[in-house]
């Protein structure tokens, strides 16, 4: 199975990135389910991120798309959605039919979000969902589980906080300077609440201006009291070694 993205979601030798890693999974064999408040977090990309860091450091590892609300891993993958029928299954069935390889990536295997609503709905039960973990367990190291954020449900959805109080630990991911502080904590209640384990809160620091962006638009403002000033100011920031993204 062939990775679209896979060139542009491979920063797996970034310090940040390993720092992150070390913190939700290196140390812990198992499941970690990686949710949100609201949509547009980020998630996708970091359960990525972090099931290749994981295949990088040798550990067999199953990504699995369980975002229904939007599919991005499974189209970033070119995979197909099956039936998963888990309602249908033996109690220890691997599930090895709906596992796909990636291409290029040892140690990384992928599943594509299910086809089938019954499955959805069967993953609303949390002794069920466990499971499910445990049996994919016996076959991988680390199984990471892209979600639906905790604040975006509806019934085609698996519920992300039954899923997170499934599986070993949670991941939390929040795009720093636009989720709320009150849905942040809503999500993160909601969690505890249902006995999830809590690995970590993500900073997604994409959306918040560098150094470099806010004295640009201080520039922008100067301009009108003092132009000359203004664009020797600009060249100055433009040329500095210290003002990175």
């Amino acid at each position: 199975m062939a990775e679209k993205t896979i060139g542009q979601l491979r920063p797996t030798s970034f310090t940040e990135i390993n720092r992150i890693h070390r913190q939700t999974l290196s140390s812990r064999n198992g499941s970690l389910v990686v949710t949100s408040a609201t949509m547009g977090e980020g998630v996708s990309t970091f359960s990525h991120i972090m099931a290749l860091r994981s295949a990088d450091n040798g550990q067999r590892t199953l990504l699995i798309d369980l975002n229904l609300r939007n599919s991005q891993l499974s189209a970033n993958f070119n995979a197909e959605r099956k039936l998963w029928d888990l309602p249908k299954r033996d109690k220890d069935d691997p599930l090895n039919d709906l596992i796909t390889p990636v291409d290029n990536v040892p140690n990384l295997d992928f599943m594509a979000a299910p086809r089938d609503d019954e499955s959805v709905q069967f993953l609303r039960d949390v002794q069920r969902a466990h499971r499910f973990f445990t049996i994919l367990e016996k076959q991988y190291d680390q199984i990471v589980v892209d979600t639906t954020p905790v604040g975006v449900l509806n019934r085609l959805n698996a519920d992300p906080v039954l899923l997170a109080a499934a599986a070993t630990h949670c991941a939390v991911v929040l795009l720093a300077g636009v989720t709320p502080r009150k849905l942040i904590i809503d999500c993160v209640h909601q969690l505890e609440e249902a006995g999830a384990t809590l690995g970590g809160v993500l900073i997604n620091d994409y959306r918040n201006p560098s150094l470099k962006e806010e004295l640009l638009a201080f520039t922008d403002k100067l301009k009108r009291f003092s132009p000359t000033f203004a664009d020797w100011l600009r060249q100055k920031i433009h040329k500095s070694v210290w003002l990175t993204r």
